[in-house]
């Protein structure tokens, strides 16, 4: 009889494209997936896999063997998909993935205009879950997460942008006795002067490593803008606090800070169209695009982002 757990780690470590990243998939170490395998791998008394270079290649039993758990495993899908159509909303439960590049308050703005749409009975379940865009993606490729709110494009063919949003980014600070009396200008230089004074300008800023940090540090070298980085966060919202508390000045999309623009705790200075556009993605599983709350969450990611960005 075989062993369903050595068939499933035989057909993740072949979808994942690496013992490596299906061992960090599956939350076992490299070594003990590698010994399952070498385990299916005498019971079969084939060999799954060859070495081509520095990779490994199916052999054309493994490619076999791999064909025949694609079935049943995407069959096990299948059913699921099936069963989940008939559930009623209310059974539904639906996982959200998040980039901690991503405002967690942004996507809590969507989540609680999805979930307005039903009433107390009707209403699905949701999870919210935190992580890298790498570790999220290879969730969702999966289906284990079912949409992933991200700054990046999804490129593997498996998964899909269903929305995308160019946020507007701005210069943010808190209001003082410094603050420009023309709150938007697109003089970057100028208003650094207005709000700095003589002194040294105190950047807020992203963890190395974010793509908004990329985005900000070729806008400072473009723009020939210095200034010392005194607080750096891979907590979005904990930027937005540190600019409201006047610990420094800091570049972030509008779309994070409404809030605190609406009740003028903070300034936003720049062009209406922003200094330039950051992008966040709302990605789902290519066969999950069609499911009607998906679908239904889509167009709640749509109906927040909108009037938020043309403020």
């Amino acid at each position: 009889m075989y062993n369903y757990n050595h068939l499933f780690y035989f057909y993740t470590t072949v979808k994942s494209g690496s013992v490596t990243s299906a061992a960090k998939h599956l939350l076992i170490s490299q070594p003990s997936l590698s010994g399952q395998l070498k385990v299916l791998e005498d019971f079969l008394q084939i060999k799954l896999f060859k070495k081509v270079g520095r990779k490994n290649e199916l052999t054309p039993e493994g490619a076999l063997i791999f064909g025949f758990c694609r079935q049943m495993f995407e069959l096990s899908e299948e059913m699921h998909e099936s069963i989940t159509e008939r559930i009623p909303y209310a059974s539904r439960r639906i996982y959200i993935g998040v980039s901690n590049e991503v405002a967690n308050s942004f996507v809590v703005e969507i989540i609680s205009h999805f979930l307005s749409k039903y009433n107390d009975k009707l209403r699905p379940k949701i999870t919210m879950i935190s992580g890298s865009h790498q570790k999220l993606a290879e969730q969702l490729k999966f289906r284990e997460i079912d949409v992933l709110v991200t700054p990046l494009s999804m490129t593997n063919p498996n998964l899909q942008n269903l929305q995308r949003v160019e946020v507007p980014v701005n210069l943010i600070c808190a209001f003082n006795k410094k603050t420009p009396k023309k709150k938007r200008t697109s003089n970057i230089i100028a208003t650094l002067k207005d709000l700095t004074g003589d002194s040294v300008t105190q950047w807020v800023m992203p963890s190395p490593g974010f793509k908004f940090r990329a985005e900000i540090n070729q806008f400072l070298e473009d723009n020939s803008l210095k200034g010392r980085i005194v607080f750096e966060s891979d907590v979005m919202e904990s930027l937005t606090r540190s600019v409201v508390d006047k610990i420094g000045i800091a570049f972030l999309p509008l779309i994070y800070v409404p809030k605190e623009l609406e009740n003028k705790s903070i300034h936003s200075f720049g062009p209406k169209k922003g200094f330039w556009k950051h992008r966040i993605y709302l990605a789902s599983h290519v066969k999950s695009k069609d499911d009607y709350l998906i679908k239904s969450l889509a167009a709640s990611f749509k109906d927040v982002c909108a009037p938020l960005i043309s403020r």
